[in-house]
Formats: C-alpha cells, sequence, structure tokens
C-alpha cells in the first residue's frame, strides 16, 4: 500500500505535491512505485492519492505500465483516514493473511532487497518495521538550552516499509477509528499502542523520505550516481 496523500506543504514548489516533482523524467511516485512493480513476491499494489490528482496518477499508470496497481483510492483528510480507506479497499479484495506493505510514495530509493526483508519478517516473526540507526547524538530539547543528550547504542529511526498481515492491520485501524483517534503518526505508533510486537528490518540510510527541498536534491543526486554505476546498493 502506497501513500501518496501528501501536499508536500514543507517544500519550496507551489504546483505539484512532491510526489509528482520529477528526477530523471519520471514523478518520484513512480519511482517508488517501480521498485513495487518489479518485485516477484509483490502481487498488486494499492495507492492512497489526494483526490483532486487522482486523473493525473491514472494516466502516469498506464503511461509507465504499472500493471500490479489494482486499487487507485481517493485519500482522506489525514494519513490514518487515507491508509485506513486504502487498507478497507484491499480487505474488500484479499485475504486476512495477506501480507501488506505500508509505504510512503516519496521514498523513491528503496530497494528490491528491504522489500523481501519486510515480507520475510512478517511471514516469520510478525510486524515488521523498516529502520535505520541512528549515528549522531542525539538530545532532548524544550526551549534553546539542551535537557538531556541521550545514549544513541540503542536509537533508530523508523522508515518505511512497515509491514504486516492484513487482519492486524485491519485491526488496528478500525479500533483507533472506533477510539476516537484519526490522526495518529504511522502504523508502528498503532501497533505499538494496541500491544503487538514490533520486529526490527535494518534498512539503508538511503531509504529517506523526500519531505524539503535538501531531501529532493540529495535523491536526485543519489539517482544521478546510480544511473553513472558509482554507487552500489
Amino acid at each position: 500500500m502506497i501513500f501518496a496523500g501528501g501536499i508536500g506543504s514543507r517544500m519550496t514548489s507551489a504546483s505539484l505535491p512532491k510526489q509528482f516533482l520529477e528526477i530523471h523524467g519520471k514523478p518520484l511516485i513512480v519511482h517508488t512505485i517501480m521498485h513495487f512493480q518489479d518485485h516477484p513476491e509483490i502481487d498488486r499494489i494499492a495507492v492512497s492519492i489526494l483526490p483532486e490528482w487522482r486523473d493525473r496518477f491514472a494516466q502516469l499508470v498506464s503511461r509507465h505500465g504499472l500493471t500490479k496497481v489494482n486499487w487507485i483510492v481517493e485519500g482522506g483528510p489525514t494519513g490514518q483516514e487515507s491508509r485506513h480507506k486504502a487498507l478497507r479497499a484491499i480487505a474488500n479484495d484479499a485475504t486476512d493473511d495477506a501480507v501488506v506493505l505500508l509505504h510512503d510514495g516519496v521514498r523513491p530509493l528503496i530497494n528490491a532487497e528491504l522489500i523481501s526483508d519486510n515480507i520475510r519478517t512478517v511471514r516469520e516473526r510478525g510486524a515488521a518495521i523498516t529502520c535505520t540507526k541512528v549515528n549522531e547524538t542525539v538530545i532532548s530539547s524544550e526551549g534553546e538550552t539542551i535537557e538531556e543528550v541521550l545514549p544513541r547504542d540503542f536509537l533508530y529511526l523508523a522508515q518505511a516499509p512497515q509491514s504486516l498481515r492484513l487482519d492486524a492491520a485491519m485491526e488496528i485501524y478500525d479500533r483507533a477509528l472506533a477510539e476516537g483517534e484519526n490522526d495518529s503518526i504511522d502504523t508502528a505508533s498503532l501497533l505499538r499502542r494496541y500491544g503487538h510486537t514490533l520486529y526490527r528490518v535494518n534498512g539503508p540510510r538511503s531509504n529517506i523520505k523526500i519531505t524539503t527541498a535538501e531531501d529532493y536534491y540529495l535523491c536526485r543526486t543519489f539517482f544521478d550516481l546510480l544511473e553513472r554505476d558509482q554507487i552500489g546498493r
């Protein structure tokens, strides 16, 4: 399930949501989906998209041969509601034990190994959360002073995919809605809130989410280097 419902308020582009910004002639959302399109263990793809951009996205699906895109779902007012609507669409057409990977449409630097690791972890252990190790000092500060310097030995950043079986996904999202929660930050936070054990899947630091203009330029540089075969994945 690809979440592409954001408007990119922290980007400098005034005309396009960030998922439609292009690198090497393709929008970020297309780069992201192609990793799942090309992966042999991915059967179908659901995309949650801004309602006003649905037609444009459908054209991209056709133009780029994204044949595994089975559901295009209009997103809701919050990320949680958008993910929930897409999960409902999947649940209408898939078995409860289906493995679902929830990924950001603006994380185009995912790779096949990470997708496989998520699927394997869900099948063998349970809910899988992609993480990357923190390699800088983390501090706690509410004002201009630093209250605490946190030991980083056990600190990780949660990324995506965040993966689980479909029945578990529906359980936590339905429960959150019933309890009046409609704006949780991600699937991992809901899983943790409702007592599920989360298993870490180590991901590359390059698996960044394109949130700011700086992220976009960094991502474009990474694509340039990949194209020139100057770095490996």
